[in-house]
């Protein structure tokens, strides 16, 4: 199988992908339209907008020269272009949950700001290798150790040197919720306050305890991009994803994430329950 791309280089393209897009819809220029100017297929122009197809710097060139890009935008498009090429690059289409997490990788290591929502799982860049791994058998990943790779791989976004800031809100059933045994759970949860003590990281619990005011039934990201690129949006199912670029429905999404954000306990609340759960797997006060 051949290696994967380096984070860096998977977010190079996607954020290639979502500049060249910015630049056809500034342009007015369908993909269609565009295609048939440059003599490729329409699906070429979709694979390389969505980062699914290894994009070569002549490529981006001529795509340019359609767009009637800005000297300062063409050296940087360019640059994006040399450094998401510069490494291996894994075809994505029906590789399953590996494909899956490289999508994950390629999103927020290009974001400046996420928000998750998760019912039942712990977000994967905050999942221990023992949580990771029976989360990915119980889902039938095909290659365990691709999928745990991958997952363990997010990781390196949240705490890079310059990270996105999350915004995180899990029910409680999420620390409850428990696929490994007490004590290995116990490490979980304390590493999940580890990383919520970062302060790039900004996590909220929705407690049993108090009525609630929002109700979204599935894993939900929201990824923010600056003034670079549009919002888009994933929501997350057992087997397959959605992706969310309309703007009227990113605006519900992201009311809807709020309004769990303002049923949820403090940051510090937050925390402090973590910790207690944690406690209690071990028979601590």
């Amino acid at each position: 199988m051949p290696e994967a791309a380096e984070p860096e280089q998977v977010a190079a393209r996607h954020q290639l992908g979502l500049e060249l897009r910015r630049l056809r819809e500034r342009a007015g220029i369908t993909g269609q339209a565009l295609a048939t100017q440059l003599g490729w297929s329409q699906s070429k122009v979709s694979r390389i907008e969505q980062a699914r197809t290894l994009v070569t710097v002549s490529d981006v060139d001529a795509l340019l020269d359609r767009l009637d890009a800005s000297a300062s935008d063409r050296r940087r498009l360019l640059a994006l272009a040399e450094r998401g090429s510069s490494g291996p690059w894994r075809n994505s289409t029906g590789v399953g949950l590996t494909r899956r997490q490289q999508d994950f990788i390629a999103l927020e290591a290009s974001a400046s700001e996420i928000w998750h929502y998760n019912p039942v799982l712990l977000p994967g860049y905050m999942q221990s290798e023992p949580y990771a791994r029976r989360v990915i058998e119980m889902a039938g990943a095909a290659n365990e150790d691709r999928a745990l790779e991958y997952r363990l791989a997010r990781r390196s976004t949240m705490l890079g040197t310059n990270p996105p800031l999350y915004r995180i809100v899990l029910l409680e059933t999420v620390l409850r919720w428990r696929p490994v045994p007490m004590d290995l759970m116990a490490q979980q949860l304390d590493q999940l306050a580890d990383y919520a003590s970062r302060d790039n990281v900004d996590l909220r619990i929705v407690a049993f305890d108090y009525e609630q005011s929002a109700f979204v039934q599935h894993p939900l990201m929201i990824f923010g991009f600056g003034t670079s690129a549009p919002r888009q949006a994933l929501i997350e199912t057992t087997t397959h994803d959605t992706y969310v670029t309309d703007a009227v429905m990113i605006e519900t999404l992201s009311s809807n994430f709020e309004r769990l954000s303002s049923s949820a306990l403090s940051r510090d609340d937050s925390l402090t329950l973590v910790h207690e759960t944690s406690r209690a797997l071990v028979g601590g006060p």
